[in-house]
């Protein structure tokens, strides 16, 4: 089971972040942050607050994606 297939199966709804594997000008690698509404062939789509389109990324160019926790920790800090 390939990646897209398997972020579709765990992190399908969920706030992810998506690290890709290519360097920005700076050496530095770039991180995607959004929800994962789909992961379909060779590619992520992800819904971001700011943006009225959602965001695709190539799977080809993505080193790890993980879920986004940090919004969790804060909500339950403030009950």
């Amino acid at each position: 089971m390939g990646i897209t297939e398997q972020a579709e199966k765990h992190l399908k709804g969920k706030s992810v972040i998506i690290v890709t594997n290519s360097l920005d000008s700076d050496g530095y690698v770039q991180e995607i942050a959004g929800t994962l509404l789909e992961a379909i062939d060779d590619c992520f789509v992800l819904g971001q607050l700011q943006e009225k389109s959602p965001t695709l990324v190539n799977a080809h160019y993505v080193a790890w994606i993980y879920e986004d926790e940090g919004d969790n920790e804060a909500d339950e800090e403030e009950l």
